[in-house]
């Protein structure tokens, strides 16, 4: 790389690669520069790496040090400039065009930065640059009688107040809080200083009870040229405040304080009457050599200060001795509530705090989120969301889902590997993953919405509605075309059935349920079923007994990559009949006829009616009817009293074609049997339903392991 110094010495241009060597090169020049140019050109500049950027950021240190800030020419459409997005810098620097526009800039009054000296009462005497904005404080602070507020590390910045960083809310024991923006730290009840550091500021979170967040990098910047008392420096910015007629003020102090590295926080409410009832102050000292004084930005000398060794919460009194002092002053900040900064939710039903904490990770760059309860969900909650950004605008609606950990892994490996793949047009694009405790959650929204005002609902809520025509063709559209690049590539490969389709997976005590629900003798192999006059099989004597035995037992199916946990909740269907599946926790690869078998189960067995005199034994008629030889022609003839009968005998007839076509061959009719039976025998498991239910329930999976073992015979 080479540099390029102007003749009046106002311009550097860079050219070549700013890598590794090209660092050396810089430091090496910087090193025997005796000032910095102010304007750097970097439009010949074709590589930048990391320790390219460390160079440039060790010349600006050195360059504000002068009382300037670096303008830098730039191509917008350059290598450069993409790495400044990507790392974060491209509001580090103002940036221009060219360099007659960098040189106007600087000649503006409004930009200039020229630093005059000023003395102050007790004749310390400072280099004092003059602001170029007024700063801003952002108030926090919990309502009364409520629990600390939860703040992410990246929403406290660099603050002083009252909270700690405990598990949750109720464990919470505030004490003095000093934040860097990736580190609290905190002054616990004993005296001691403990600190959590982090570097995921957006997923790292405190519980504040209050706090006062300072943003004064562009206030006024006043340089000790002398050693200075803190009280003399205190009354100094005092005064500064009563020259300008200001009320409140607000300063932070990078110093060696008695030879400790130090950051010190400074908000005064009132700039009239005692000046000690009206300040708030708090310092943050470390052992090590004084060098917070030439930072560039107060953050900067704060996270030096935080990562040092022996960090501790401290209040200076008036005589403590303060050198290399550097003081930014922001006299009537604009003063903004800590509460409209942070996340606003909006939740149908009270949040665990691991589930507060996943959201606002998750949602870290919105204003406000409504979440909108989409299912129930066995291992997991799911939320439709609406969102607004900072301008109040809506942006695109997504999905969160919080499970378990273990679930949310299995969710993102399947996607990784089994839908983004195959299904993306019809499927969810993961926009974001958050974690806390033993809950994870996963931020997704669809491809192809149909614009912010879309209203996605369940497919159950359209297959129970009004419109059962449009719930089936919805059905059929995502078997046969959404779900298409899946089942329509099944191979023929060796399976275990009764070990892929072992109801015990969700449910580890069927046996002893249906002992304790429906009293049945899980010892003796069959079950009296009154409504057919006869004894059938007894599913959970077999579970119990003879099952294990079964499981190294093959056969030769189709297979293909199946959703594993397809329901009518596990569909979403738009306003314009988009399709989109969710929740892919289960997906992988196994008997291909798993997911038509699995909507079958639910259709005539959770949907159907149970509340009337003969519901029970009408379904159960149908079980028997629909196990008839060959189960795939299986065609209903039921005028039934229960209307969601006629639906279910409906959808089971169409789901079994559809499954017949993916099966290598009609024969292999256990293929849809086993996952019948899979979904059939846990009922008797699941809360909130009826008794009668759960034993029709066991007797149609005693009438499904009848015709597997027929078949098996």
């Amino acid at each position: 790389m080479a540099l390029t110094l102007s003749a009046d010495a106002d311009l550097l241009v860079f050219s070549g690669r700013l890598d590794a060597a090209g660092a050396m090169t810089l430091d090496a020049w910087q090193t025997q520069a005796d000032s910095i140019p102010v304007i750097w050109d970097l439009r010949a500049l074709e590589f930048i790496s990391s320790l390219g950027i460390r160079g440039l950021m060790t010349l600006d240190r050195r360059l504000r040090k002068q009382g300037q800030r670096a303008q830098l020419v730039l191509t917008a459409a350059s290598i450069v400039a993409d790495v400044f997005s990507v790392s974060g810098l491209d509001t580090q620097w103002p940036t221009h065009a060219d360099v007659s526009t960098a040189r106007g800039a600087l000649a503006s009054p409004a930009d200039a930065s020229r630093p005059d000296h000023w003395t102050g009462t007790a004749g310390t005497r400072y280099r004092r640059t003059p602001a170029r904005d007024r700063g801003s404080v952002s108030v926090f602070q919990a309502a009364p009688d409520a629990p600390p507020m939860l703040l992410r590390f990246d929403e406290l910045g660099l603050a002083m107040g009252a909270g700690d960083f405990s598990a949750g809310p109720a464990d919470a024991h505030p004490g003095a809080l000093f934040a860097t923006g990736q580190t609290v730290l905190v002054r616990t009840t004993d005296g001691l200083t403990d600190l959590l550091d982090t570097m995921s500021p957006k997923n790292t979170f405190a519980h504040v009870a209050d706090a006062v967040r300072l943003d004064l990098n562009d206030g006024e910047r006043w340089d000790a040229e002398q050693a200075v008392r803190w009280g003399s420096l205190l009354a100094d910015l005092h005064q500064r405040a009563v020259d300008l007629g200001v009320r409140h003020w607000a300063a932070g102090v990078a110093c060696a304080w008695e030879g400790r590295q130090s950051v010190i926080a400074i908000y005064a409410t009132d700039a009239s009457g005692d000046i000690a009832s009206r300040v708030r102050v708090m310092g943050l000292c470390a052992a090590g050599s004084p060098a917070a004084g030439g930072a560039a930005t107060l953050e900067e000398a704060a996270v030096a200060v935080a990562g040092a060794a022996d960090v501790a919460i401290m209040m200076p009194d008036e005589g403590a001795m303060l050198t290399d002092a550097r003081v930014w002053f922001a006299a009537d900040p604009v003063v903004i509530d800590g509460a409209t900064q942070r996340l606003q939710i909006d939740a149908p039903e009270p949040l665990p705090d691991a589930w507060e904490r996943i959201i606002r990770a998750a949602f870290a760059e919105a204003a406000s989120v409504r979440l909108r309860r989409l299912t129930g969900g066995f291992m997991a909650s799911t939320f439709a969301t609406e969102t607004r950004d900072r301008q109040g605008r809506r942006t695109l609606p997504s999905v969160i889902k919080i499970s378990p950990r273990a679930v949310t892994a299995r969710e993102e490996a399947a996607h990784r590997d089994y839908v983004r793949p195959f299904i993306l047009n019809n499927s969810t694009v993961l926009m974001g993953h958050a974690a806390h405790g033993e809950y994870a959650g996963l931020r997704y929204n669809f491809v192809g919405i149909t614009g912010n005002d879309s209203r996605l609902q369940p497919m159950q809520s359209l297959y129970l509605g009004d419109d059962f025509p449009a719930a089936m063709t919805a059905i059929q559209q995502t078997l046969t075309n959404v779900l298409h690049p899946w089942f329509g590539q099944a191979v023929v490969g060796s399976v275990q059935p009764f070990a892929s389709h072992d109801p015990r997976g969700l449910f580890t005590t069927l046996p002893e349920v249906a002992h304790d629900v429906l009293g049945l003798d899980i010892d003796d192999p069959f079950m009296d079923c009154a409504p057919l006059g006869r004894r059938v099989l007894n599913p959970y004597h077999f579970l119990r007994h003879r099952w294990d035995a079964m499981l190294s037992h093959t056969a030769s199916w189709s297979t293909s990559i199946t959703h594993g946990d397809l329901n009518l909740n596990n569909v979403l269907v738009d306003e314009r009949g988009n399709i989109y599946v969710i929740d892919f926790s289960e997906t992988k690869v196994r008997n291909v006829a798993a997911d038509f078998a699995r909507l079958e189960a639910i259709a005539m067995l959770q949907h159907t009616r149970m509340s009337e005199p003969g519901d029970g034994e009408a379904v159960l008629a149908q079980v028997v009817a629909s196990l008839r030889a060959p189960i795939w022609d299986y065609t209903p003839a039921v005028d039934a009293a229960d209307p969601m009968l006629v639906r279910a005998t409906t959808l089971a007839s169409s789901l079994r074609q559809l499954a017949s076509q993916r099966v290598a061959d009609r024969s292999h009719e256990a293929a849809y049997l086993f996952p019948l039976l899979e979904w059939s025998i846990p009922i008797v498991a699941f809360q909130q339903v009826e008794r009668e239910r759960k034993q029709v329930a066991a007797w149609a999976s005693g009438l499904i392991l009848e015709r597997i073992m027929a078949l098996a015979a």
